[in-house]
């Protein structure tokens, strides 16, 4: 496992004994202090409802920044390729998780941490009943509906387009000309992708055989509500959570 140490939303939280070797680096303070001030940034304006793709942008170029420097630790990297893997396993948010498995020369599972659309990877799209991701379609679309579709689809693959193109600088300065990977086509050279989804959750498209759903995978047993709880808890009649965003410990 390659984690960066530190955790940008909980700094001081408790983290479980690893049966695995765990491979840790450190991003230089100044970095650290941008990528968290960005990353709290982006997640407060996604909470908000404000939907603000500059702000993913930039984010991203931090991260490409932080890839062109772990890249360059030459320890670390001979540090991976002495261990010899088999198999490498991505988390696809994070571009540079794919260009450190192309640097290793080794095949890798790619996981996708959200629902499909929001990264394309060679998923078939039907255009007239797939909705393209913030869209705000449905499967079951009129022809406007459709026409819709099909002019979002560009303006999403131009999003995506810009997106990858934030690694362009890390991938010129870490690999040889000639040999330069394209991000675009990494994402089709995943042996698997896990997908943080499921089924009853998504539209009905077609899948690859390389395409699995493990929606709720990692997720534990539920445990029964605190009786010394709130008293609201057990006043309302029915109560729905979608997350928890912590703000960082001061």
């Amino acid at each position: 496992m390659l984690p960066q140490s530190g955790n940008l939303l909980i700094p001081d939280i408790k983290e479980e004994e690893k049966s695995y070797q765990v491979i840790r680096w450190f991003l230089p303070e100044d970095n650290q202090k941008r990528i968290t001030k960005h990353f709290n940034s982006y997640i407060e304006t996604a909470l908000d409802g404000r939907d603000e793709f500059e702000g993913l942008l930039k984010l991203m170029e931090i991260f490409g920044i932080q890839c062109s420097y772990l890249l360059s630790r030459k320890d670390i990297m001979d540090s991976l390729k002495n261990e010899n893997f088999d198999l490498v396993f991505v988390e696809a948010f994070d571009f540079c998780s794919f260009l450190i498995a192309e640097k290793l020369v080794k095949p890798f599972v790619a996981i996708l941490p959200t629902r499909f659309g929001s990264l394309e990877f060679g998923l078939p799209s039907p255009l007239s009943y797939v909705p393209v991701f913030h869209s705000l379609l449905t499967d079951h679309m009129d022809f406007w509906g459709r026409v819709k579709n099909f002019l979002m689809f560009f303006s999403f693959s131009r999003s995506q387009w810009d997106l990858l193109s934030t690694f362009d600088n890390t991938i010129k300065e870490h690999f040889p000309e000639g040999s330069r990977p394209v991000l675009s086509d990494l994402l089709l050279k995943a042996e698997l992708w896990f997908v943080n989804s499921d089924f009853a959750f998504d539209f009905a498209r077609p899948l690859l055989p390389n395409t699995v759903y493990v929606g709720g995978l990692m997720e534990k047993p539920i445990k029964p509500v605190p009786q010394n709880g709130p008293p609201a808890l057990f006043t309302t009649p029915s109560l729905f959570s979608s997350g928890v965003y912590l703000e960082p410990l001061r």
